[in-house]
């Protein structure tokens, strides 16, 4: 793995793209003794404290779960052994779990979670979420069923096949060089103080630099110039790829869409530095220092983008 990744990225997994078009092979990995099982109950995940974190926690497959209702999707193999996502409604309180085991949001989880289980999470939710939302096929309305360990959904009475979806998202900070500041916004929900990168999702037919550009000035009135990737995280809240960016800023005027956004303004590095350093403005807590305003955590891919341009890296 390289040494820098975002949360949720770097999934460990051989996804095992081949040998699961042999439905023969996915079965004999389902019932394998030595296969594991993460169930998601309302899309939580267990978990369990170790001395570095928190990891997922998996299990066998009950004998008597019900997997002609709720199939067990194929995640992928890890040293040999298969590892399947399912709905705990298929066994319910029958999944032998560790005692200290408990079910938690992955959202509320992911700062504190192995790095290679947020990985392994973040496709498990993603995969169940969109396996639960297309039981009927968008083509004729008749049922689908899961196909290949679940990588997509065949219709049951006409030819259509449907894939899991991944949305792509793009987001942005805007730089001012001449001026050294970079360009946030906020929106009327957030917590009071905050600020992030703009953000937003990209269209058909749209490249990411022209998406990028686009956002910018309808969030902002900025002209976004020198469109540049940094890198990308996955997003299962539900399915997005959030496609992080920096440009440079080609105007200086703000004028933003007042029904998209509470606020746009201009920050300087000094700001930025300074708000980076207060605990509290990563988690959008209340009695902020005077001048420090809240920013993303380190979980979320806006703050990779801030911090990498306020410490000079781009």
């Amino acid at each position: 793995m390289p040494e820098f990744r975002n949360t949720f990225s770097g999934n460990p997994l051989d996804r095992e793209a081949a040998r699961r078009r042999d439905e023969s092979w996915v079965t004999e990995q389902l019932d394998d003794p030595v296969a594991v099982f993460l169930p998601l109950r309302d899309l939580t995940f267990p978990m369990r404290h170790e001395s570095e974190g928190m990891r997922l926690a998996w299990a066998p497959l009950p004998a008597d779960a019900d997997v002609e209702q709720y199939p067990p999707l194929l995640l992928g193999t890890n040293d040999g052994v298969a590892r399947f996502a399912i709905d705990a409604a298929a066994a319910p309180d029958r999944f032998e779990l560790p005692d200290d085991a408990a079910f938690m949001d992955l959202r509320a989880a992911a700062p504190v979670l192995d790095a290679d289980d947020a990985g392994i999470a973040a496709q498990a939710r993603s995969f169940l979420d969109w396996h639960q939302r297309h039981g009927y096929c968008a083509v004729c309305g008749e049922p689908t069923r899961h196909v290949q360990g679940g990588i997509y959904r065949k219709c049951t009475v006409c030819p259509a096949e449907h894939f899991p979806r991944t949305d792509p998202v793009v987001i942005t900070v805007v730089i001012d060089t001449e001026r050294d500041r970079c360009l946030l916004g906020r929106q009327a929900s957030w917590p009071a103080g905050m600020f992030s990168a703009l953000a937003g999702f990209i269209d058909h037919g749209e490249s990411i630099e022209d998406a990028v550009r686009r956002e910018v000035a309808e969030e902002s009135g900025i002209n976004a110039v020198n469109v540049r990737y940094h890198s990308s995280q996955p997003w299962p809240f539900p399915s997005s790829l959030m496609i992080g960016c920096h440009a440079d800023a080609g105007s200086s005027d703000i004028n933003y869409d007042e029904w998209e956004m509470d606020d746009v303004r201009w920050f300087t590095r000094p700001e930025i530095l300074h708000s980076l350093e207060q605990p509290a403005a990563q988690l959008g807590e209340p009695g902020l220092p005077e001048g420090a305003l809240s920013l993303p955590g380190p979980m979320a891919i806006a703050h990779t983008l801030i911090t990498a341009w306020a410490n000079g890296s781009v």
